[in-house]
């Protein structure tokens, strides 16, 4: 309510300009600032140098404003997310009313909610098509500096260096880690979280190199989650039939269909967010 009282300008004999609400007297920054709002039309030869000062940075920063990207009205938004939406023809720049990509439309319906939806487009674009995180490289969004389309790629990771250098990682050295484990133990932090993957390659490993002794290697593959709102990486890891034989290690081995050398035996879906291949010797 303050700023909608009417401010009194008044200029002394030395020229001097003072500013008041309600016969109280404010400062002069905020009274140059409120009194040209207030009295838009008002001759420029009578105004003093600082308030003529303030009148052009006004008008600089409402320029700015109109001709700057923004989401409902706030203008925040880095040209790079419209360069990529522009570039997958998500939007034509030309025709968003008011630069506002809250003014996107699809079938007569917002297409974008809030701004993190169109993070997670560009991300899902990203992660099919290594040209279009090149694109995302290219424009400098933030979320893909320091990476690579291989380790990006359906958010898929091969082993623990991987998941080290995605944590050390520019876009994402400030994210929390945290991991399930097999027993659906939480573990919160980087040192819980890489020891909790440790122990569960060498308990798992350890299992499969009893159970197929002519192994010529065992991988692991992790599918990560980024939740991008609260800051997370997260790895589920947790044993989805821990009580059913015909999903146990033992018996994917047993039912391979094939042992041979080269040949490999893949394993997704006995642990949530893990891939295992074998490959036989």
């Amino acid at each position: 309510m303050a700023n909608k009282k009417i401010i009194k300008r008044i200029v002394s004999k030395t020229g001097n300009v003072r500013y008041y609400a309600n016969g109280k007297q404010i400062t002069l920054k905020s009274g140059r600032t409120r009194f040209l709002k207030q009295n838009p039309n008002i001759a420029k030869g009578s105004l003093s140098d600082a308030e003529k000062k303030s009148l052009q940075r006004s008008k600089k920063a409402k320029d700015t404003y109109n001709k700057g990207w923004k989401f409902k009205g706030v203008a925040k938004v880095p040209f790079a997310y419209v360069d990529i939406l522009t570039k997958l023809a998500i939007i034509n720049p030309n025709k968003v009313k008011d630069n506002d990509l809250f003014n996107v439309f699809e079938n007569g319906k917002r297409k974008f909610k809030n701004f993190e939806d169109i993070k997670k487009l560009i991300d899902a674009r990203a992660k099919k098509s290594p040209l279009v995180f090149q694109w995302c490289n290219e424009v400098g969004l933030p979320n893909y500096r320091g990476r690579d389309f291989d380790t990006f790629a359906n958010n898929k990771i091969e082993n623990i260096v991987d998941i080290v250098k995605l944590l050390d990682s520019t876009a994402y050295k400030r994210f929390k880690f945290y991991v399930t484990d097999a027993q659906g133990d939480l573990q919160s932090g980087r040192v819980l979280g890489l020891l909790a993957l440790r122990d569960f390659e060498i308990d798992v490993g350890s299992q499969l190199q009893k159970l197929v002794p002519n192994a010529a290697f065992i991988k692991f593959c992790y599918d990560y989650t980024i939740q991008y709102e609260k800051k997370e990486i997260q790895i589920d890891l947790t044993d989805m039939h821990p009580e059913d034989y015909f999903k146990s290690l033992e018996w994917y081995v047993d039912n391979s269909q094939g042992t041979g050398a080269k040949e490999q035996l893949i394993i997704n879906d006995k642990y949530k967010d893990v891939e295992i291949t074998i490959q036989f010797s």
